[in-house]
């Protein structure tokens, strides 16, 4: 994706996407986080071929998307596959779930009638679904919405693509299933050489699922900060990746007090500049400079940039343990009664809003 901006409408004064460049490798992680209504789905879309960027190229093995005809579009359509956030809005109500899945097998050769129920169930049981031929003649209503969204990952995984566009895949889950939902989407990354692109809200989740990959920080339409995962997270250098961390809740009524304090005097309210720095109507570091021009991204670490005149500013969140080393640290995945727990770590470090429990 090469300086990326795109409009709904002409008549909408700010663009969904401001100028935005981002390159994913082979198998490569990658996670984009940002609140609501900032641009992600939009990307996603972008990426997936769903929406043609207003201006700006996105490109595939080095062709633009939009320019591919014949055999070469169908083969990046392929290549690249979009999970959508609602498991119970993308299944067809209608079809089977051997119906929905067996047609896109069938209509790019990638099996036949004969042995189709044969690619199924081995389709189901790469995805951790209940492999039997019964379980394929249910319909979408009849599925929890953990077995919907395997179903939905099942169905872009059989085409077998280069990319996956994962948007919020595990925001409608209950908080036992995401764990399984991530180690899932990671595995084809891990074990075929997958990319991904991970679209998020909850910083927790996007930890757990990029550890040892890229952080995209996102504000209005524009990418504010980026870097390896743990970088960011423990150095943010961006104003907006900082107070994010500041929010998220802590099970320590103490330090809540005492952050909240802390950001009383800030402005944190307003709306994005239309000029300068799109997040300096609400920075607690902005001066007339940032008001008047827009910084741009500059390395402040290896792998590490951000888009601000003053990334030194920016005060350090605190303590963040690596992720997986026991450590009880913001986001620790542990076993619990036969699965998956989220447990939030020691008093005084960044958690998971939303996700993490006191582990008591």
């Amino acid at each position: 994706m090469d300086n990326v901006t795109h409009r709904y409408s002409a008549a909408v004064a700010r663009p969904v996407l401001d100028r935005v460049s981002l390159a994913i490798r082979a198998s490569e992680v990658v996670s984009l986080v940002g609140e609501s209504g900032c641009g992600k789905t939009t990307l996603g879309k972008l990426i997936a071929g769903l929406e043609r960027p207003s201006s700006g190229r996105v490109r595939f093995g080095g062709r633009d998307i939009w320019s591919l005809r014949g055999k070469e579009a169908k083969a990046w359509r392929l290549s690249v596959q979009l999970v959508h956030q609602d498991p119970y809005a993308s299944l067809n109500p209608g079809l089977t779930i051997g119906s929905t899945l067996g047609a896109g097998l069938v209509h790019n050769k990638l099996a036949r009638h004969h042995d189709l129920q044969e690619h199924l169930v081995a389709l189901m049981r790469q995805v951790g679904l209940d492999a039997t031929p019964e379980f394929l003649r249910r319909y979408p209503h009849q599925l929890s919405g953990g077995q919907r969204q395997r179903v939905a990952i099942a169905r872009a995984i059989s085409v077998r693509p280069q990319l996956v566009v994962a948007d919020e895949v595990t925001s409608m889950l209950d908080v036992s299933l995401r764990v399984s939902i991530l180690d899932l989407l990671r595995s084809f990354s891990e074990e075929r050489g997958v990319a991904s692109l991970f679209i998020s809200h909850d910083l927790g989740v996007v930890r757990y699922f990029s550890q040892g990959g890229r952080i995209l920080i996102m504000f209005y339409g524009v990418v504010v900060e980026e870097g390896p995962t743990e970088e960011v997270i423990a150095h943010p250098r961006h104003p907006y990746t900082y107070l994010l961390l500041e929010a998220v809740p802590v099970p320590n009524p103490g330090l809540a007090r005492q952050r909240a304090a802390a950001r009383a005097s800030e402005v944190l309210e307003g709306e994005p500049s239309g000029t300068g720095c799109v997040y300096s109507n609400r920075c607690p570091f902005a001066e007339a400079k940032c008001r008047d021009s827009r910084p741009e991204a500059v390395e402040v670490g290896v792998g590490h940039w951000v888009a601000c005149y003053f990334p030194e500013r920016v005060p350090a969140v605190g303590s963040v343990p690596p992720v997986g080393e026991g450590s009880g640290g913001p986001l620790d995945v542990r076993s619990h009664e036969g699965g998956a727990k989220l447990v939030g770590g020691s008093t005084g470090d960044v958690r998971a809003g939303g996700i993490a429990s006191v582990d008591g």
